[in-house]
């Protein structure tokens, strides 16, 4: 029995692998905020069952679910069980400013994780998906002595790969530590055209920073019985300030032509270097939640999430980045049901809102989201898993000083299986 559940774990580590090297590695839709940091960046990745209710998940358990925004969480889950959560999305959205409009779509490979029990007192989960994305793509037109045009284009971003470890303190308490191993590569593109004169040298800069580092998160959840079926759980996440380190590669050419649809000839290298060590300093986070459910008909929570994004340095620069924060409420529903109700009354009834302050701030305004949630679980027949949905309507920016606002549609679909694996059999 070992043996198996050892050759079944390391299987799906492996799958975990190949997905981080392979899987995640792409861009997601464009955003022209993406420019700035180390691009989009969520407040607090959740999967499909969290996002449907406005992301919560400070708080909640790892019961009958995976939740890696807290580590803590992994110590619920049963010995003998073993947990397997994936999930993709699609996107749409529209990108206004006060002359003009336009739309896009796409749609990924979201997350996939893992979680299993070690011992009574231990627990443990494998994972990896994407934490910030650089997608975007703008030009700006200049008139001065000479008509010139510079395009400014970026493409990459950075995935996570984790391991959890929950640890079951007492019957109410539980700790947890998560280690986050970050790697990815951001690429950025700037060039100055002059599409007026043939016969001038176009420039060209490319920096490409690959990084690959290490970051800690550690989460404590508690819970307290009030009465009966109701019970209350508190939960905290804390993300450790990290010197990560990074390496760049900047090349710098001019050209003739290149501009539009026309092919680009190199005229002259100016600066090409490679291997160059690059210092970040990457911001803690600050984590709290609530929830209060009665049983396993219905829970309500709030979250409350906070990034000291002013903090960041890359070679001691800021970007112009500023603290993010994010209030999340939502909750769930499963209408009473025995084995002979119908169908729609086993479903599970998902809805949430937030509103985040982005760590962006642009000529002085700050770029803020907010979104509506819904979605529902659907029970696999014969069989311990589910189907989830996650819909989300919202809006982030702002059109004022030419700025752009994205309104989006996003549908995350996940798949959550829970099994027994580590059970002896028994034959006669």
């Amino acid at each position: 029995m070992i043996f198996n559940k050892l050759q079944k774990i390391s299987f799906l580590t492996a799958l975990i692998f190949v997905m981080a090297n392979g899987v995640f590695a792409q861009s997601d839709i464009s955003s022209p905020y993406s420019r700035f940091g180390l691009g989009t960046m969520g407040m607090n990745k959740t999967n499909t069952a969290m996002q449907a209710m406005g992301g919560i998940s400070n708080a909640l358990d790892g019961i009958h679910m995976l939740n890696s925004a807290n580590p803590a969480s992994y110590a619920e889950i049963d010995s003998l069980t073993f947990l397997f959560n994936a999930g993709f999305y699609t996107k749409n959205v529209t990108y206004r400013n006060s002359d003009q409009s336009e739309k896009g779509s796409n749609s990924s490979f979201d997350y996939f994780d893992i979680g299993f029990g070690i011992t009574k007192w231990l627990k443990m989960g494998l994972g990896v998906t994407p934490c910030s994305n650089r997608a975007y793509n703008t030009t700006s037109n200049y008139d001065y002595q000479y008509p010139y045009s510079i395009d400014y284009e970026g493409v990459g971003g950075l995935n996570k790969l984790y391991w959890a470890n929950g640890f079951k303190i007492s019957k109410n308490f539980a700790f947890g530590v998560k280690m986050n191993y970050i790697f990815g590569n951001i690429n950025d593109e700037t060039t100055v055209y002059f599409p007026s004169y043939v016969y001038f040298h176009n420039e060209r800069r490319t920096i490409n920073l690959h990084f690959s580092d290490l970051t800690w998160d550690f989460g404590i959840i508690y819970k307290k019985q009030l009465r009966k079926d109701y019970r209350m759980s508190f939960g905290l996440v804390y993300s450790l300030p990290t010197n990560m380190n990074a390496h760049r590669k900047t090349f710098i050419r001019t050209m003739f032509k290149g501009f539009g649809s026309s092919t680009e000839t190199i005229r002259d290298t100016i600066l090409y270097k490679s291997g160059e060590s690059v210092d970040i300093k990457y911001p803690q986070g600050l984590g709290l939640g609530v929830t209060l459910q009665k049983g396993e008909r219905w829970l309500i929570g709030m979250d409350f999430n906070w990034s000291n994004w002013s903090e960041f340095r890359m070679n001691n620069a800021n970007d112009s980045l500023q603290d993010a924060w994010n209030i999340a409420i939502g909750g769930c529903f499963t209408p009473t049901h025995t084995t002979l109700s119908s169908y729609l009354r086993k479903i599970t009834y998902r809805a949430g809102l937030h509103y985040d302050q982005t760590f962006f701030k642009i000529y002085g305004h700050s770029i803020n989201k907010y979104g509506v949630t819904f979605g529902f679980s659907l029970p696999l027949t014969r069989a311990m898993a589910a189907l989830n949905v996650a819909f989300e309507f919202g809006k982030m920016g702002t059109t004022k000083d030419n700025l752009v606002e994205e309104s989006y549609f996003n549908m995350s679909f996940g798949i959550s299986l829970h099994d027994k694996w580590f059970v002896k059999r028994r034959y006669k």
